[in-house]
């Protein structure tokens, strides 16, 4: 069965993995969508380094509306597409740009990244995460493809897709994540990669996603591309 997101499926029925029938909600950017989306993004691109906007080559631009999904895209783009950055790299950065605009609340200016961080927790441990939680379940929502949730499926209509690596290191108990744009000439290749290849994995913890994940993934010792181990 297909499972990748189809713009042409949005208002049909589909069941879901519960049994309840539920409706394909849009995922996806118009055509006028993604022209105005190209013109405001390329507003927010004065004084940027013309080095880094050569690096994402010529289809991406940063297809969400301003919101921590923009900041985090924008984050990498800024650290140089096609290159591997640190999860410290990226929340520097991240906390550099949203510093710079801020909203009046409770009668005095606070930035978006105080605004952000400072999120008040829910008592859920699954649903209320932390800024740094917050972050890296993003990163992981940007690589959803599937039909009924693909939070990135815009980043594929601009020939993009976050990869993910994760590596064992000293002082890392959970390990070390990086993060990057990959930006391709060919929508057909837009995938994200998860790689584990430097991680071992703790003998509780699952190597592999579910069939539903659409990209590749790597490890020590295999390769798995749209789910089919190779």
């Amino acid at each position: 069965m297909e499972i990748m997101y189809n713009p042409e499926d949005v208002g049909k029925e589909v069941m879901s993995n519960r049994g309840k029938k539920i409706k394909i909600r849009k995922y996806h950017l118009t055509n006028i969508e993604m022209e105005r989306n190209r013109k405001k993004w390329e507003e927010d691109l004065s004084g940027v380094d013309k080095k880094v906007i050569k690096l994402a080559g010529k289809y991406f631009f940063n297809p969400y509306r301003k919101g921590i999904y923009y900041y985090q895209i924008q984050s990498l783009f800024l650290l140089g597409c096609n290159k591997w950055h640190s999860l410290p790299e990226v929340l520097h950065k991240l906390s550099a740009i949203m510093s710079l605009d801020t909203v009046f609340k409770n009668n005095c200016d606070i930035t978006l990244w105080e605004l952000f961080k400072n999120r008040v927790c829910k008592n859920d441990p699954v649903k209320g995460k932390d800024y740094l939680g917050k972050v890296q379940e993003n990163f992981i929502f940007f690589q959803r493809l599937s039909k009924l949730h693909p939070y990135g499926y815009k980043l594929r209509q601009v020939f993009s897709a976050v990869d993910i690596k994760r590596e064992s290191k000293k002082c890392f108990s959970a390990g070390l994540y990086s993060y990057r744009l990959s930006t391709y000439d060919n929508i057909e290749e837009a995938l994200p990669i998860r790689d584990f290849r430097k991680f071992r994995f703790p003998k509780h913890e699952h190597k592999y996603v579910n069939y539903k994940f659409i990209g590749t993934i790597r490890t020590k010792d295999k390769e798995i591309i749209k789910g089919v181990l190779q």
